[in-house]
């Protein structure tokens, strides 16, 4: 669940600045000006979330120095900085640990770039692995697999990630759009050549690329509270050798799209503390199109559930 830890990010970036447009700032009385964005913050947020439709349960930390690049009093510019530190992950099924690099030299774009080692620990029938990306990996036959036959299995692996980020904001609307490159390469059994993961919801090759985008449309109150409707969507790529011999491989059924309502509320902003933005996050969704889960499997008006309590820290307080 990668994802809810940049969504989280994002929410309570723009959360926090909520009555602020682009363009050059009016007069107001110093009381009235933002809170200044510290030079170096030793930042963390942490994010636990569950999931159902699948089913998942993760914590995700993201912890490390925080700098501003530049100065600007300009909305289009101020929220600038780069930040290097670590974000583990830990989860029933799996643990994953590893840097991430970030670059925000705008407001509106932020660009991501992270690297993990992955170890999954056999539990939950979470990590198999099949010989085709045209085999059968629906929920019935991942526990039939997992538990009867005993086909789920301790193994590790790497992932690396590219995401970028644009988001902006009209009044009290904001747009966000988070793309997600991802390059997998895991210690599948001999002959295999995908994997199931959970946070995808599909099967990704061992060794390849896979592709994802969440667009959010928002509406940020003043009350705190944000109100929206999210689009997300999965794509996977495979090559020749993720099919058997004599199977089409043009054939690619493991795409899904999904889209609802997204809901998040903030406790408090106190600034850049030791414990600020205690956050609620609910999204809601349902897919438009997925092998399994717009009824072969699933009944379609079963929803994508998401909910999440998130807060953020900064170690080096600021007045």
């Amino acid at each position: 669940m990668r994802q809810g830890l940049v969504a989280v990010l994002l929410l309570l970036s723009v959360g926090a600045h909520a009555q602020q447009k682009f363009g050059p700032p009016p007069r107001r009385l110093a009381k009235d000006l933002p809170i200044e964005i510290p030079d170096f913050r030793i930042h963390i947020t942490n994010l636990l979330v569950g999931r159902i439709n699948p089913l998942g349960l993760e914590n995700q930390l993201r912890i490390g120095p925080q700098k501003k690049l530049y100065q600007s009093d300009s909305l289009l510019f101020r929220d600038n900085f780069v930040f290097f530190g670590f974000s583990p992950r830990v989860n029933p099924a799996f643990v994953k640990l590893g840097p991430s690099l970030e670059l925000q030299f705008l407001s509106i774009l932020n660009l991501r770039f992270g690297a993990e080692l992955i170890y999954w620990f056999g539990t939950f029938n979470i990590y198999q692995s099949f010989g085709s990306a045209l085999d059968e990996y629906s929920d019935s036959v991942l526990a039939m697999r997992g538990k009867d036959l005993g086909l789920s299995y301790r193994t590790s692996g790497g992932h690396f990630y590219i995401e970028p980020t644009f988001q902006v904001r009209f009044g009290p609307m904001a747009l966000r759009n988070r793309f997600s490159f991802e390059y997998w390469n895991t210690n599948a059994r001999a002959g295999d050549t995908v994997f199931y993961d959970q946070t995808l919801d599909t099967l990704v090759p061992t060794n390849g690329w896979i592709f994802s985008d969440d667009l959010d449309l928002l509406y940020l109150s003043k009350k705190r509270f944000v109100v929206g409707v999210r689009y997300s969507t999965v794509q996977t790529f495979y090559g020749p050798e993720n099919y058997r011999p004599g199977e089409d491989n043009t054939l690619n059924p493991n795409g899904h799209h999904r889209l609802g309502p997204l809901f998040a509320y903030t406790f408090f902003d106190k600034g850049y503390s030791r414990f600020n933005r205690p956050s609620l996050i609910l999204i809601v969704n349902w897919y438009a199109q997925h092998r399994y889960r717009t009824g072969a499997d699933v009944h379609p008006g079963v929803p994508y559930v998401v909910l999440g309590f998130a807060f953020t820290s900064d170690l080096i307080p600021t007045p």
